[in-house]
């Protein structure tokens, strides 16, 4: 018995997960932020490593990405998907150490938007005058393909539906072996759009959220294309999620107001949590 503890350390050195895991490696949304206030639940925006099947996929390049651990650092290639590429979901991108890498191949996925390719969006960032170095000139290999409705990346089926939100923006859920993550960021649940989104999601082992404002900013937030904490935590408990991670957190609430907000939610639907930065959640 004694034998098989150095073949599972060898395991997790060379990054093979024991595991289907999600790690949080930015869940803060619109800007990112720093300080004493924001410690608990992070600064870095939006980007999320799910392991599954043995296979990476990254969602969103916020500047959570600055943070890829070292298992994905080592893979020869990865898969990143863009929910959308506003800028908060794609500074990450052109300073991830994994582009830096000579012979690490990224494939790159985003649905047509505006008229421009998945590869036409990220030269909006990946090009003078915002940015001085292009895809091409980075020492990775980039490969852009345009969104599919379903698609798979290796064994992880991944299934797309629309969400509402300005420009538009993908929502996904990925599944394999049994295990399954939704993804829904920058999304209004409209009250058109909650029943599908529900159903979209339903008995997820994980569903990762958009819940960027309380009840009371509401009001004057209603149009800028996110969703209320409260209604985040209706939409898993109507999915039946087995755990439910709200994300996108407005850059301007702190650690001690999301972690109120956190203990009222979790007085309603146990299940729901705001995610953490660096969080890893085990499937």
């Amino acid at each position: 018995m004694d034998d098989i503890f150095p073949v599972l350390t060898q395991c997790w050195k060379r990054g093979y997960e024991l595991t289907d895991q999600v790690l949080i490696l930015g869940a803060r949304g619109s800007v990112p932020v720093s300080g004493e206030d924001f410690i608990k639940f992070g600064g870095a925006t939006t980007c999320v490593l799910v392991r599954l099947a043995d296979t990476y996929v990254i969602l969103d390049a916020g500047t959570g990405m600055l943070s890829l651990p070292e298992d994905a650092l080592s893979r020869p290639s990865l898969t990143l998907l863009f929910s959308h590429t506003h800028v908060d979901h794609l500074l990450g991108l052109p300073v991830c150490p994994y582009v830096l890498r000579p012979g690490a191949e990224l494939t790159v996925c985003a649905a047509p938007r505006g008229g421009l390719s998945a590869h036409e969006q990220a030269l909006k960032l990946l090009a003078p005058p915002l940015w001085p170095v292009g895809d091409r000139e980075l020492p990775a290999a980039f490969r852009f393909l345009d969104m599919a409705d379903s698609f798979s990346v290796g064994p992880i089926r991944v299934d797309t539906m629309e969400g509402v939100h300005p420009g538009g923006v993908t929502l996904f859920r990925l599944s394999a072996g049994g295990k399954s993550v939704v993804f829904i960021t920058d999304c209004t649940l409209t009250p058109a759009l909650f029943p599908r989104a529900a159903d979209f999601a339903r008995d997820c082992d994980l569903l990762l959220v958009d819940g960027q404002y309380s009840d009371e900013e509401w009001p004057t937030r209603e149009f800028f294309g996110h969703s209320r904490w409260t209604d985040a935590a209706r939409l898993g408990e109507a999915a039946g999620a087995k755990r439910t991670a709200v994300i996108h957190h407005d850059p301007w609430h702190t650690d001690r107001q999301l972690e109120a907000a956190e203990a009222a939610l979790k007085r309603v639907y146990p299940r729901c949590a705001f995610a953490r930065e660096k969080e890893e959640i085990n499937l």
